[in-house]
């Protein structure tokens, strides 16, 4: 079965489409004064080419190959309107970021252009508020001498009345007036600032700042939460690598909330970057630990998390203490008999038994869900959890009947609370259908096994992860009753599913590596079954480790088809 790494906290769902990305185009809209679009302009960004004349204000630059997203780059008109003489008035200084290059429809660059002598921009708030931003800059300090002289501003404002076609008389007092009757702090301080007035514009523009200081962090914290539910969608749709992406957004703009740590680490969990999801696991940690303290309980779910992903690596060494801590905290903060101190049992119970140390697991096993009974009642689904986890127990034991008892008392509760065509009933019907097939009840466990494929097909699509793992488990079942035709085909399925939704990394998809390459060994077919082998040894390798159990069990496989291949006689 695949191992699935918890999410900790409550998310709220949010749906959103992204579109293709086109990658290095810088999409601007132009349009005047009167916000009509202008066509046929051509522009530059930096060293890009030249963008064809825009069409219905939309112009499309391919910009230099170095540029990146975030990058500023220096807007210029190169080809203009027949009969046009044009001049930027937003962005007034021709500067902009290069915004991302995905979904198209929002991250493109508004761009405004006047006519070059056109008075009604003496009555346009952008225009103004442009030509008094460009004369400041032109007043600005250049160097640590005394300030400009009245000489040297003259001839700024002479040189920005120029760009702009109109007279310095005609600049000087549109700029006046429109200080005049400004409300906003922003256009206030400018105007204050370009009379010289500057203790009127050092109270505006810091009133000013503060604002826009404020709106550019809401703005990041409304971008950060529409990445962070982004992420959380595509993490249920297992588009893991997909949802990593998003949660990196919200990271990008909220590097001290544990929580986006936490589920970017989750995301990177499930798609298999155990070295990339490891680091993060420890920073959210370490970010709890200093705000909540050592014994509270959010830390004993980041130690939780850290230990589960580190039970996957098969560092077992690091992962239990972590547990037991997480536990012993738990049971202090909130008491032994709470049922968060019965996940953490169960969680400890589970590494105990991956150990092979079934005699310390099934104590612990049997707290939990005497915990869970007594907290949450018979029907619940961490009861049911929980008693599949005990039921695989003692299916390794030997203790069939035992186990089937508990499987099938989960998917009663499964069915009673989440239906019958739930995901998480279709986990708990593969545990028994596994258990079946070992009993050799392979009819009832077939159909278990297509029940399961059934609910998954239709609740997660036939592109999810989940989907793959109940077609590796069918085509288990199907090698085991010689039907190899059929397995080969559903394996092949679910390595294609697996290859496209996790990357080809993964280590499941080495598992479905390993199952095709042990069909094909089975049937003889060595040339076909060693590179895949070869593939999946070098997969775990580098996601588990050369001493992962699973790496050295791969590895088993693939000395045994050498050895089988060195017993051939050359006429073979």
């Amino acid at each position: 079965m695949c191992k699935r790494m918890p999410v900790q906290g409550c998310l709220l769902l949010l749906l959103a489409t992204v579109l293709q990305a086109e990658q290095g185009v810088l999409v601007v809209h132009i349009k005047d004064l009167h916000d009509h679009p202008i066509d046929n302009v051509r522009l530059r960004a930096g060293d890009s080419s030249i963008s064809a004349p825009s069409h219905f204000g939309e112009a499309r630059i391919k910009l230099a190959p170095q540029t990146k997203p975030e990058d500023v780059v220096m807007l210029e008109i190169v080809g203009y309107p027949p009969g046009k003489d044009l001049v930027f008035i937003s962005p007034w200084d021709k500067w902009t970021h290069v915004p991302p290059f995905d979904n198209a429809a929002k991250n493109f660059i508004p761009i405004t252009l006047a006519e070059r002598g056109d008075r009604a921009c003496l009555e346009d708030s952008a225009c103004i508020r442009a030509a008094a931003a460009q004369i400041n800059k032109e007043n600005a300090p250049k160097s640590a001498g005394p300030p400009s002289s009245e000489a040297q501003n003259r001839e700024a404002l002479e040189r920005v009345a120029k760009m702009f076609g109109l007279t310095p008389n005609d600049i000087d007092q549109a700029i006046r007036a429109w200080g005049e009757r400004a409300d906003d702090p922003y256009d206030k301080g400018l105007a204050a600032l370009y009379e010289k007035r500057y203790p009127e514009a050092t109270a505006e523009l810091e009133k000013s700042f503060s604002i826009r200081k404020k709106a550019e962090a809401d703005a990041r914290d409304k971008t950060a939460e529409a990445a962070f539910f982004l992420g959380q969608s595509l993490y249920e749709q297992g588009r893991f690598r997909d949802s990593a992406q998003a949660y990196e957004e919200a990271r990008l703009r909220r590097p001290f909330d544990a929580m986006v740590l936490n589920n970017l680490a989750l995301s990177w969990a499930r798609a298999g970057d155990f070295a990339s999801a490891e680091p993060l696991f420890r920073r959210a940690l370490a970010i709890n630990r200093a705000a909540l303290g050592e014994a509270h309980p959010v830390v004993a779910k980041d130690l939780n998390n850290l230990g589960q992903l580190l039970e996957v690596k098969g560092d077992y060494s690091e992962a239990e203490p972590l547990l037991r801590q997480a536990l012993a905290i738990d049971e202090k903060a909130l008491g032994p008999d709470h049922p968060d101190v019965a996940m953490n049992l169960n969680n400890l119970a589970i590494l105990l038994r991956t150990k092979g140390d079934y005699a310390e697991a099934e104590p612990l096993f049997r707290r939990a869900l005497a915990i869970l009974e007594k907290t949450l009642g018979p029907n619940h689904l961490n009861l049911a959890k929980t008693l599949n986890n005990f039921a695989q127990l003692l299916q390794l034991k030997g203790d069939y009947a035992g186990a089937e008892l508990l499987y099938r008392r989960a998917l009663t509760i499964d069915e009673t609370v989440l239906g019958p065509e739930h995901p998480d009933r279709a986990a708990h019907l593969n545990n028994l259908a596994s258990l079946l097939q070992a009993e050799s009840d392979y009819a009832g466990a077939e159909a278990l096994y297509r029940l399961a494929l059934a609910i998954n097909e239709k609740a997660l699509g036939p592109d999810h992860p989940d989907t793959a793992a109940d077609l590796n488990n069918l085509g288990f079942l199907l090698q085991t009753k010689g039907d190899y035709a059929a397995a080969e085909q559903l394996y092949r399925q679910a390595l294609a599913i697996d290859e496209k939704a996790l990357g080809p990394d993964h280590p499941d998809v080495a598992r479905t590596l390993n199952n095709l390459a042990v069909l094909l060994h089975t049937e003889g077919d060595y040339a076909g079954a060693e590179p895949l082998y070869r593939r999946a040894v070098a997969i775990d390798e580098k996601a588990l480790g050369p001493e992962h159990p699973d790496t050295r069990a791969i590895r088993a496989d693939l000395e045994k088809l050498l050895q089988a291949k060195a017993k051939r006689s050359p006429s073979q």
